[in-house]
């Protein structure tokens, strides 16, 4: 048995002020649940909608009987006003490894990974300069295209350039891509930050809703076909990078996979492993490898790709820090893999690297 001074101490990062926030402190929830107290000591970390750090006290335990920890409960827990203030608490305990368990702005967008590098704490994941090029749809779409992976056709337009003129914008983007129109923030760290535009009006009703929280506006050609995603894990044991099976995702409502059919338990019907071709599936695996390389990624990632009527796969975007909910895809193909979630946990924290 390891003794207690031999366990890693392990911060669990979740929440944070974006969107997913509720999604992420159920992943947070899953994780720690997940964390053998026999090999790991864990210490929550709940970061507020408005940024201020709550940390558990050192001596925390999960709650006995198997009853997961309730996130929203952190009475008695040292509140700090912010990530200086929270990381400096990790370094006075000792962390061995920070897992952030965070979605969009500030989670995958490099920010905490700047954070925590910056205070010289190891943690799990991609890195700053990975996250932050992902996390841009438009940043990372550019490196697809450099280095041939193939993606739908796109265009940007800065959102001061849409205070006027709108009608003739929409026009030209359905002459170029025809409707629908796929409109995303670039930076979004959701689906509520993707609209699907059918006509003139909802294509005006969806910049209405996305030029409030952005700089930029991505519009893009609607591609037909089955939705697929290809998760990639970190095996030291095999040297680097394994894609896990394929995932097919069939929204059940949707005309595309929104944040309901993503997290709702009446949402989209998840299929691993995908009932595609085995030569589709491999080349998707190929694909979603070459991605998480191209990027400089680590840890884990997931790429989301159409496959359309004639067998081309075209990569929609990449996620660095998957959900880690029930509904998650990436521990559902690591299952049918054989990683169950303890050990697609554990596999995580042991990937975790010294800043650089």
């Amino acid at each position: 048995m390891v003794s207690k001074s031999d366990r890693l101490r392990v911060a669990v990062l979740m929440g944070g002020p974006s969107s997913e926030h509720e999604v992420s402190l159920q992943g947070g929830q899953n994780v720690v649940a997940a964390l053998s107290p026999e090999l790991f000591q864990v210490r929550p970390v709940v970061i507020t909608k408005d940024g201020a750090w709550r940390v558990a006290p050192r001596k925390w335990t999960p709650p006995s009987g198997g009853q997961p920890f309730d996130p929203h409960d952190t009475d008695g827990w040292r509140e700090h006003a912010g990530a200086c203030e929270g990381v400096v608490a990790l370094r006075e305990w000792g962390v061995d490894v920070a897992l952030p368990i965070l979605h969009g702005r500030f989670g995958e967008d490099g920010t905490v990974q700047a954070v925590l590098a910056a205070a010289g704490i190891p943690y799990a994941g991609s890195d700053t300069a990975g996250s932050a090029v992902a996390f841009d749809k438009v940043r990372a779409k550019e490196v697809f295209r450099y280095h041939g992976i193939d993606t739908p056709d796109f265009d940007v337009i800065p959102v001061d350039e849409l205070v006027r003129g709108r009608r003739g914008r929409i026009e030209a983007w359905a002459e170029r891509f025809g409707f629908p129109l796929v409109l995303k923030n670039p930076r979004g760290g959701s689906t509520l930050e993707v609209k699907l535009a059918r006509d003139e009006g909802e294509a005006l009703s969806a910049i209405e809703d996305l030029v409030a929280g952005a700089e930029r506006l991505m519009v893009e050609e609607y591609v037909a076909g089955r939705e697929l995603t290809v998760g990639v894990v970190e095996d030291r044991e095999q040297g680097g990078p394994v894609a896990l099976p394929v995932v097919e995702i069939r929204p059940k409502s949707a005309g595309f996979f929104d944040y309901h059919e993503k997290y709702a338990a009446d949402g989209a019907e998840e299929i691993c492993p995908a009932p595609i071709p085995d030569e589709i599936a491999e080349h998707a695996r190929t694909i979603a490898l070459t991605v998480h390389r191209t990027l400089g990624l680590r840890g884990l990632s997931r790429t989301d790709m159409i496959l359309d009527a004639d067998g081309r796969l075209r990569v929609l975007e990449v996620n660095t820090l998957p959900g880690m909910t029930e509904r998650g895809l990436v521990p559902l193909a690591a299952a049918v893999n054989g990683l169950d979630f303890p050990g697609l946990v554990a596999n995580l924290v042991r990937t975790a690297q010294l800043p650089t």
